[in-house]
Formats: C-alpha cells, structure tokens, sequence
C-alpha cells in the first residue's frame, strides 16, 4: 500500500528557477495550503497523434461499454477472460482487445 505524504513540494517561491519556467499554484482545500508546481516546458496544444489516442481511446470505451450491456457478447469475452492470466478484470481485458493502437 502507498504512503501519501501530505507537505507541500515546496516551502517557499521567491523567484522563478529560470527564464524559461513557469511556475503554477494550487490551494488544496483540506488544509488551505498553497502548492507550487515547477513545469519546465508547460504543455502545448494536443499533436494529432494525441487526438488520435483520444478519439481512439474514446470509441474503445464506448464499445466496451456495450459489449458489457449484452449478456451474449459479455459472456463470449467471459470465456476468453477465463483462460487468460494476464488481465485481472474482465472490463480491462475487453479494452485491451477492442483498442486499436494509432500509428
């Protein structure tokens, strides 16, 4: 089991580290306490690439999503889940086998 440990990364921020750093602050509401993030290159607009992992990832739930609703193709994926080993969810094992990778 993971040990979350509550502090803050940061004690304090006077300045920024360099030119090019953007440094980001979140409060956290369980104690009030202010947290700073230090991204060296923040994050642009999203590649095609990315769009295309999103759209695909998108559909594969959808169908994964439906697949559970039916009882016939559920228990088609069930018997193949049964002789597997390496998923441990069935839901996990019908996304891995409806998910088409973007190239």
């Amino acid at each position: 089991m993971a040990v979350i440990n509550p502090s803050t990364p940061f004690d304090s921020l006077k300045r920024k580290f360099s030119k090019s750093d953007q440094i980001y602050f979140k409060n956290r509401s369980a104690d009030n306490a202010t947290i700073g993030v230090r991204m060296k290159h923040p994050s642009t607009s999203n590649s095609t690439l990315q769009q295309a992992y999103r759209t695909a990832f998108a559909a594969a739930t959808a169908q994964v999503r439906t697949i559970m609703a039916d009882a016939e193709q559920r228990a088609t994926y069930a018997q193949q889940f049964r002789n597997q080993k390496k998923y441990m969810y069935l839901r996990n094992y019908i996304f891995a086998q409806v998910f088409v990778k973007p190239e």
